[in-house]
Order: C-alpha cells, then structure tokens, then sequence
C-alpha cells in the first residue's frame, strides 16, 4: 500500500491547494479577501510542490513581489499568523497579500487521482472563514479552512448549510445574534461572491460559508492578469 507524505495510506485524505489574495480596498464596501482552491491531491507532497508553483502558474514573477517567504522557520520568526498548511507567504508592492496553503480533508468520496496523484474532476468545496476582529478591526485577518469536498454544487450547498449548526449540540440559528442564508435560487447571501451563509456570534465573531468550484490554474491567470492591467 501506498504511503503518503504523512503516513497516511494514498487516497485516505484528500490535500486541497487554497490560494488566498487580501487586499484592502479604498471602497469600504470592496471585497478584502478572495479565496480559490486550485487543485485536489491524494497525496500531501503533490499539494505541496503544486503550492509552490502555484503563484507562478498563476502568471507571476518572483520580482514582482516585495516578499516571498516559502520557509517555515522564517513565518515563525516573523510573527506569521495561521502557519498550519501554509506553503507560500507572498506581499506585492500595493500591499495585497498572497497565501498559498494546504488544507486536507477525508477522502469520504473515496476519489481517485489521476497523473500527479491530482483529482482531475469538477469539485465543490465548502469553505468556512472566520473573520478575526479582535486582531484587526479591518477585517484581513481571516482565518479560512476547507470544511468538505463533492462533486455536486447541490450537495456542497446542503452541506454549507448546515456547517455552522450543531443541534443536538444546542447550536442553531437563533444560537447567533445575526444568521443569513441564501434563498434556495441564490448563491450568495449578499455578504460576498458565493457566500451562501453569513453569521455574527454573541461576541461579534463573524462567519462565512461560500460554496466554491474548483478553478484550474489557466483560469486563474487570465483573470488574475486582467486584474493587473486593471490596476495599471
């Protein structure tokens, strides 16, 4: 049996590369944070070497960066935040800030991954990110974690549904003091672009659930380099 970088057996857990831009926009009511996730692998060392060629396939150059940090003893010198599953730490000259992580899920849809130990098939994940006002009353500080993989957006929305929920828990909606969700012909919830639940906690946490297809690199190029010239 097939062992993966972790010593995990091959297609038990799924590795899901999430690639992150933050930015700070001057219209309060623009988009802070935009997250894709870019591939699904079987095994932890192919999500690792497609994270670290992830900006560059994107359409980046290293010298377009100010900062390109890949090392993990250099994110715990520097103070980084949120280092679980954190390959590449990249900041551009207009301040926006670039994350490439791995996320790893169970593989409960027992997926099989083609050449390069990726999943080459149309996925879409449930993506959960808490945004942290205590650290920083902005906004961009977020913490974004991969609550689930399907090969269904009607089955990933179910699901996102219920992600915050815990019933038999004592959690339920009225358990927040605001809760949205997107109507049922919808697919986002107002709060953002394929958020589809968005609540507030009794401390003034916030939570968003988005449901998000799967994005091939090429598709992120091009529109990440349209977002260049636009800001040219």
């Amino acid at each position: 049996m097939a062992l993966n970088g972790n010593g995990a057996p091959e297609g038990e857990n799924l590795y899901h590369v999430v690639f992150t831009t933050t930015h700070i926009p001057k219209d309060v009511n623009g988009e802070v944070e935009k997250v894709r996730v870019v591939g699904t692998y079987t095994t932890l060392a192919a999500a690792k070497a497609a994270a670290h060629r992830t900006l560059f396939e994107a359409g980046y150059e290293r010298e377009f960066f100010d900062d390109y940090e890949t090392n993990q003893e250099e994110f715990i010198a520097h103070h980084v935040k949120r280092r679980t599953g954190l390959a590449v730490l990249a900041k551009a000259p207009d301040s926006t800030t670039f994350r490439v992580s791995v996320a790893t899920t169970p593989n409960l849809l027992k997926l099989q991954a083609g050449e390069g130990h990726k999943v080459h098939q149309d996925l879409y994940y449930v993506v959960q990110t808490n945004v942290l006002y205590s650290e920083d009353d902005t906004g961009e500080a977020r913490e974004t974690n991969v609550e689930g993989t399907f090969t269904s957006y009607e089955e990933a929305r179910k699901y996102a549904s219920q992600v915050l929920l815990a019933p038999e828990d004592g959690v339920t909606k009225e358990s927040f003091a605001e809760y949205d969700e997107a109507g049922p012909n919808e697919r986002d919830s107002g709060y953002g672009e394929n958020v589809v639940v968005h609540a507030v906690g009794q401390n003034g946490e916030n939570f968003l659930v988005s449901v998000l297809k799967g994005q091939e690199l090429e598709s992120v190029r091009l529109a990440e380099a349209s977002l260049r010239i636009r800001a040219t």
